[in-house]
């Protein structure tokens, strides 16, 4: 029987450059990352090795400004193009590639767009019923950077109700994002223009 053996780094990175070639565009991290920026989002194409030897992409977007780390719209691709092992790599990246294209979102070839990573993430948080206080916290700062304010406050409000439900049982990163969502909605409240044109321009601190 024949020994399955993960991806090497350095195997993972020469797997990895056919697609870092068809994004010139975006920056790369990690050697295996892609990455661009847009305002308050940064967006993610990473490359996993896994134990079968295959490789895996995903996407997600992370959004900055609150003390902890808030990933959404996590996706990997179908389950045809999920998984791509060495053999089937000089044939299968273009297909992969083409899935990338149409199944990650925010879309890839297109710029970057707050609005749209906020749409899709209050459509996400709808419709699978997340609870969060991360995602809370995450849409609070995207409704702030586009200017909607009560929508950003509403955002506020729920992570402080989510932080309540959690009782003496609230992890200090819970704890850690409701007292930045409590600072984001007093700055709104108060009314004071520099903190709200540093909201809404992504420069947030």
């Amino acid at each position: 029987m024949a020994i399955i053996k993960p991806l090497t780094k350095r195997q993972l990175i020469e797997y990895f450059q056919v697609y870092r070639d068809a994004f010139p565009e975006w920056a790369v991290e990690h050697d295996v990352v892609l990455v661009r920026t847009q305002g308050p989002v940064t967006q993610y194409i990473s490359f996993e090795a896994l134990r079968s030897g295959a490789y895996r992409p995903a996407c997600s977007v992370e959004v900055a400004g609150p003390p902890n780390r808030v990933q959404m719209l996590f996706r990997f691709l179908d389950i045809k193009h999920r998984q791509v092992l060495p053999r089937e790599h000089p044939t299968m990246w273009p297909r992969v590639l083409k899935a990338m294209e149409e199944q990650f979102f925010p879309s890839i070839r297109r710029p970057l767009d707050v609005a749209e990573v906020l749409r899709l993430a209050e459509e996400e948080v709808q419709r699978d019923r997340i609870d969060n206080i991360n995602f809370s916290a995450g849409l609070a700062v995207l409704n702030a950077h586009v200017g909607n304010t009560e929508r950003a406050l509403l955002w506020c409000e729920q992570a402080e109700r989510q932080a309540a439900g959690r009782g003496p049982t609230a992890a200090d990163w819970e704890l850690q994002q409701v007292q930045f969502t409590r600072e984001l909605r007093e700055v709104f409240e108060n009314g004071d223009r520099e903190s709200l044109l540093r909201w809404r321009d992504g420069r947030q601190g």
